[in-house]
């Protein structure tokens, strides 16, 4: 005999067996249209924009440290916590802790992923990128030795180092080019913290940073 659960099953088949079948449609790729390194950079700077993101294009090594030495006294950062500094070097090139020290700033070395009471303190993440992905404006971050996810998601602010060569059009490019084995943690960054999932009011900066700032390595 059969059951109540049964008995709606078979009315859904039934219902469904004369119901017109739509031809399906494929999902267009976003990144189709934006191939080249150019149209690349352009669309993951108006992503940034939308994202409320804000940002800055260095030509340099120079370029850059002046950019995150402006973004440190734009925002009166007197604490950062940071990446181990031998990570920015080896893959940027860039002595980042030279730059936050030398603007009077106190770098944290956060140890591990576990809480760090230093890295709630900060007023700055600063960390580099996994990935970009231009259609959205998002800034992909790994966590790993010397790399932990309380960098950037703790600290009110956070300013991540962007290689260019590390755009690609979209989300799906991305996972489609992920490699195995995968990290132990992704997250992707689409500009502040933000909720409104109480009474929609909304808040930025309830579950992470408040402001995003990316600064776009073009010689990378």
């Amino acid at each position: 005999m059969k059951g109540a659960r049964e008995d709606m099953l078979a009315r859904l088949d039934a219902a469904l067996a004369d119901a017109p079948q739509a031809p399906a449609r494929g999902v267009r790729d976003r990144g189709a249209a934006m191939p080249d390194p150019e149209a690349l950079v352009s669309a993951f700077l108006s992503g940034l924009d939308a994202a409320g993101v804000g940002h800055d294009l260095a030509e340099t090594p120079q370029e850059a440290a002046e950019a995150l030495g402006r973004f440190i006294r734009d925002r009166g950062v007197r604490t950062a916590a940071a990446w181990d500094n031998a990570i920015f070097l080896d893959s940027l090139g860039l002595d980042v802790w030279g730059v936050l020290g030398g603007a009077g700033v106190r770098v944290v070395a956060p140890g591990g992923e576990g809480p760090c009471p230093a890295v709630a303190g900060a007023d700055l993440g600063v960390t580099g990128a996994f990935a970009a992905l231009a259609a959205t404006g998002t800034v992909v971050v790994r966590g790993g030795p010397g790399m932990p996810r309380s960098v950037s998601i703790v600290p009110p602010a956070h300013l991540a180092l962007v290689p260019q060569g590390l755009l690609v059009p979209d989300l799906g490019t991305f996972l489609r080019a992920l490699s195995r084995p995968l990290p132990s943690t992704l997250h992707a960054v689409t500009g502040a913290s933000s909720t409104g999932d109480i009474e929609f009011v909304y808040v930025k900066g309830a579950h992470g940073p408040r402001a995003v700032q990316v600064i776009l390595l073009a010689w990378m």
